[in-house]
């Protein structure tokens, strides 16, 4: 099993920024995290973000290359990491078609995520369905985004500065993958 995770943003481009906070700082912690706990089991786990290469690439290398490269890797499943923005609070997750196998994947993990947000009181934002988001639109393989909290939300910033909740979170979405995608232990355990 080959696993493609996506920091969203980076470079040149910064993702959302609030209270301190930067996405593409985040979601590259929450990456390389997740990556770190997934280290036990019978999966590859690949990090692509275009600006760990090239400190200058662009929001369009930061869309365009994680998929591309996860095509050409022939990855099985892709995941990027968001931290939303825009005035609400909350988790949320998308995928690009309803019925398909990573709905059905992205239902497992969104539920595992939840059940951890839920310690926090953070809102269900949903189950989304989206054919505007590239990294959706152009993986070969199922993908799932998902959007982490508000950077510009008072609560939710707060939680995202610490990183306890944020090694928690990487904790939940690790385990979610493992039982979403049906991962075993290295040694078949």
């Amino acid at each position: 099993m080959r696993i493609v995770i996506d920091p969203g943003h980076g470079g040149k481009d910064p993702g959302a920024v609030a209270n301190g906070l930067t996405e593409k700082r985040l979601t590259w912690d929450i990456a390389n995290l997740v990556k770190q706990k997934l280290a036990n089991v019978d999966a590859d786990v690949i990090i692509i973000q275009p600006s760990a290469k090239n400190p200058n690439s662009t929001a369009k290398d930061e869309v365009n290359l994680p998929p591309q490269e996860a095509n050409r890797l022939g990855a099985d499943f892709f995941l990027s990491i968001h931290i939303n923005a825009g005035g609400g609070t909350g988790f949320e997750s998308f995928v690009y078609s309803k019925g398909s196998k990573a709905d059905r994947i992205r239902n497992k993990l969104h539920h595992q995520i939840m059940q951890y947000l839920k310690k926090y009181n953070l809102p269900d934002r949903g189950k989304k369905y989206s054919q505007w988001l590239g990294v959706l639109r152009m993986t070969k393989m199922p993908a799932v985004l998902i959007e982490c909290g508000f950077i510009d939300h008072p609560n939710d910033a707060r939680l995202l500065a610490d990183p306890k909740f944020i090694n928690g979170l990487a904790n939940e979405i690790a385990y979610g993958l493992i039982v979403a995608l049906g991962l075993k232990t290295k040694g078949g355990k």
